[in-house]
């Protein structure tokens, strides 16, 4: 490891005694933090992806890899915006949207709907063409797009990526064109992933080409090479001969519920309907199925399969994707932008009243 990357593993070790010592603290005098307003749901439209990054545990999933139809699609956001839904997130736990043909389609469907207030997503931005970039700067509730990048030149990004020199020039294309509009209608950022071997000084197209979106106030976070272990399915063999930290599951204290269960319930491709959609790729946290069951029914302190996760981790008991997960955070640790937000808490017997008195 370089000097950033050993810096950046001993934060997370540090990290790692401070919030345990405050998990243990508020569990004692029985101080619970799970937001009270937050009205985001997941929607994963497909569970494909066009590339096969090695640091990603896509390669690892066994679940159908598929893509959401558009009337399951629509019907999704139907039900969770008379739940009370209004902000969604696209993005797959694996996968990108534009594999789907039809996502324009759903898009207009979102940006047009009365109980919708935004939308926003995660993408590699190698499949779309410059015609759908375009028409992304139409939607009114795009509230953010984020732009994966896989390495910082042609070598790093087919090497990280398992892909190929058409797919780099892709990405090459679409960001020369996304750069023609600085200022788009909606807020754009790049989360950069690569090695540890990234150049100080720009030394490749693409990294100029970052350089560029930065000076025009486009944020763009440096890489580090130190990547989560995807609840234990991502190992440091995986990236052996790359120069990357895998980090391990035991750098998080785990010490009450998972904050994901509360709010990052995910419909899945397939219609599975997930308690969490961080990192469980194979959806063993599953809660329901929005093809045989109302969501209204599943989101519900009715469901003995919901209440039944919660409990069991309540009580310390996580399945061996949480309990290897490394995003992994207690409802017993009050984040600083809780704070700094002033975003309002409540505790776990407060949320299960709460989806009470919503279902009557």
């Amino acid at each position: 490891m370089n000097l950033v990357m050993k810096l950046k593993y001993a934060g997370n070790k540090f990290h790692y005694f401070v919030v345990g010592a405050e998990i243990i603290a508020n569990r004692l005098l029985r101080r619970e933090f799970i937001e009270v307003e937050n009205r985001q749901i997941s929607i994963e439209i497909s569970s494909i992806c066009n590339l096969k990054c090695r640091f990603c545990a896509y390669e690892k999933k066994v679940v159908p890899k598929t893509i959401m139809s558009n009337e399951m699609f629509f019907d999704s956001v139907n039900q969770a915006a008379n739940l009370g839904y209004d902000k969604f997130d696209l993005t797959p736990c694996t996968g990108d949207i534009f594999i789907d043909k039809h996502i324009l389609e759903k898009l207009h469907f979102l940006d047009n709907h009365p109980k919708v207030s935004q939308f926003g997503f995660f993408t590699n931005l190698v499949i779309p063409s410059h015609d759908q970039l375009i028409q992304l700067m139409g939607f009114k509730k795009l509230s953010g797009m984020t732009v994966s990048i896989y390495g910082h030149d042609e070598k790093s990004f087919i090497g990280i990526t398992k892909s190929n020199l058409t797919a780099y020039n892709r990405l090459i294309s679409n960001l020369k064109m996304m750069l023609t509009h600085k200022t788009p209608s909606f807020p754009l950022s790049f989360g950069w992933r690569s090695t540890g071997d990234v150049p100080k000084k720009d030394s490749s197209e693409l990294m100029e080409l970052l350089g560029k979106f930065k000076k025009a106030g486009v944020y763009v976070n440096f890489p580090h090479g130190i990547f989560n272990n995807w609840g234990g399915l991502v190992s440091q063999d995986d990236v052996a001969d790359l120069n990357m930290k895998i980090i391990s599951g035991d750098m998080k204290y785990k010490f009450g519920a998972c904050i994901k269960l509360f709010g990052s319930i995910q419909i899945t491709a397939s219609g599975v309907v997930n308690a969490c959609s961080c990192r469980d790729v194979n959806s063993t946290l599953r809660i329901g199925d929005i093809k045989t069951t109302p969501l209204s029914n599943i989101i519900s302190s009715e469901n003995k399969d919901y209440m039944r996760i919660i409990k069991e981790q309540q009580a310390g008991k996580f399945m061996s994707i949480c309990n290897d997960c490394d995003f992994y955070r207690s409802i017993y640790h009050k984040p600083s932008y809780y704070r700094r937000d002033k975003i309002p808490a409540q505790t776990l017997s407060q949320f299960i009243s709460n989806l009470k008195n919503n279902r009557s």
